[in-house]
């Protein structure tokens, strides 16, 4: 433990009026420094914390007492609760008090804090101890920090994994290859080859393959799962009153976007954030795509076709309600067609065919949308994004979503792959990211230096840049101006 390090203060909970509000102090002397000012309800003696500390065997205590000020004067009676180090949550001697939650009495209480020389902590400085005290790494910090700040399900829920020590497990495993693979190296330039053998670096490169392989496949997850953490992005498009702002109302749950009959509604992109089956998407109204001489109609369809391109999922809404039965299938594939040519996608884009209006459609309509899916994958053949599509035409009414969700919770689950999964690692940072890519390039030198069978030394260089890379990552090698650039981004309190 850093026991030089000059006791800290925060209110952890939000400034404002509220029921409580909850106090932390961290220190090695917090005990020693505080017990004066902490007296018994019961006979107005004051509580020796260093005593109670050691009586609770390291466990956490809470007591219901007085605090008073240097004048003797009552601050408030408040539930305090010590977490003796090192089994505390920054590995120092923490005190938490929860006092009534008015910022008159905060102010008091902290005025007292100051005066008996403990100091304001910087944002995240009790996190920040907690990595240095090694209670964890810098990765479960950096989960941590996460967890705060995530505003979907997903994100909590990879920060949580995180914070459990995944990324930090596999980070090490593969750090212990390196190592493996480092150990050979090191041997032969110590020692003789009739001490251990001909240098035969050749005999690396599977190793370094392997290794090189887990580390793209980590770097991997960073794309995938910022979209768990953001959210999958889903574009409604179409034609003018195809039915996309009914849509987006239906599927948000309320009337989010104006509805009228009069074409050209929509002039803007509207966003909204959409949870379904408790996957996380961002939906998005878009303007009805035509050609218009209205200046800011033009600059809406404009918007809408770009923000298919940086869409995940596309709903391609389409009304047929108006058609002769004989005119749907034609029109369908017209309006697919028509709207490959007037935005140029990216292979791994997904294409909802979506058929709005399903309550106005007569039996007969109905049933030629069924013959259409039957004959999906012939119908389409020689459409140009044809991988894109989804598999069938989805119908929905304004009551009735149901079949769009589960198409979109399908994607949603193809798109985050396997980063959902508690046990697989992901990368939640572009620190992260950045720190796996480096060691990614240094082994892909490594194997170019091998093949001419250059010198250990260079090839024990580059190995070792790859192992201080992983390092990096958990923290094991830090700078300090790093870690104030990365705990600045916390809450002041954590």
């Amino acid at each position: 433990m850093n026991a030089h390090f000059q006791s800290i203060f925060a209110l952890a909970t939000p400034m404002g009026r509220s029921a409580l509000h909850l106090h932390r102090l961290s220190g090695e002397n917090v005990f020693s420094i505080l017990s004066p000012y902490i007296l018994s309800p019961h006979n107005k003696k004051s509580v020796d914390l260093v005593s109670l500390a050691s009586k609770s065997e390291g466990r956490p205590c809470t007591r219901y007492v007085y605090i008073i000020d240097q004048e003797k004067n009552e601050i408030d009676d408040v539930v305090l609760t010590i977490f003796p180090a090192p089994k505390s949550y920054s590995g120092e001697n923490i005190i938490e008090i929860s006092v009534h939650g008015n910022p008159l009495i905060s102010a008091k209480l902290q005025s007292l804090l100051r005066s008996i020389g403990m100091r304001d902590a910087l944002p995240g400085e009790f996190t920040q101890r907690a990595v240095l005290n090694g209670k964890i790494d810098l990765a479960q910090a950096e989960g941590i920090n996460q967890l705060i700040h995530a505003e979907t399900l997903g994100g909590v829920e990879l920060a949580r994994h995180t914070v459990d020590g995944v990324l930090s497990r596999e980070t090490e495993d593969i750090r212990a290859q390196i190592i493996t693979i480092l150990a050979y190296l090191e041997a032969h330039i110590d020692f003789a080859p009739d001490e251990v053998g001909d240098y035969e670096p050749s005999s690396l490169l599977p190793q370094i393959h392997n290794v090189v392989e887990r580390l793209n496949k980590l770097h991997a997850t960073f794309s995938s799962g910022l979209k768990m953490r953001e959210g999958v992005k889903v574009v409604l498009l179409g034609k003018p009153n195809a039915g996309k702002s009914s849509l987006y109302n239906s599927l948000l749950r309320y009337d989010r976007a104006i509805v009228t009959h009069i074409p050209g509604t929509t002039r803007d992109v509207l966003e909204d954030r959409l949870v379904i089956q408790n996957k996380d998407f961002v939906l998005l109204d878009t303007a009805g795509i035509r050609v218009t001489e209205d200046e800011v109609e033009r600059i809406g369809v404009e918007r809408s076709l770009q923000s298919a391109l940086s869409a995940d999922v596309i709903c391609l809404v389409i009304d047929i309600h108006n058609l002769d039965c004989s005119r749907i299938h034609d029109h369908i594939l017209s309006e697919i067609n028509k709207f490959f040519t007037s935005v140029k996608l990216s292979e791994d884009q997904k294409i909802i065919p979506v058929v709005s209006k399903q309550d106005l459609l007569s039996d007969d309509q109905i049933n030629m949308l069924h013959m259409f899916n039957q004959n999906f994958l012939k119908l389409t053949k020689d459409i140009e994004y044809k991988n894109c599509l989804n598999s069938n035409l989805v119908l929905i009414s304004l009551s009735n979503t149901e079949s769009l969700c589960e198409n979109l919770v399908n994607y949603h689950n193809l798109i985050t792959g396997e980063v959902s999964k508690k046990e697989n690692p992901t990368l939640i940072s572009v620190r992260q990211k950045d720190k796996v890519l480096n060691a990614i390039n240094s082994l892909n030198e490594c194997s170019k230096l091998i093949a001419i069978k250059d010198y250990p030394e260079k090839i024990a260089s580059l190995i070792n840049h790859s192992k201080h890379s992983l390092e990096e990552i958990v923290g094991e090698i830090h700078l300090d101006n790093v870690l104030d650039k990365i705990f600045s981004t916390f809450c002041i309190g954590k």
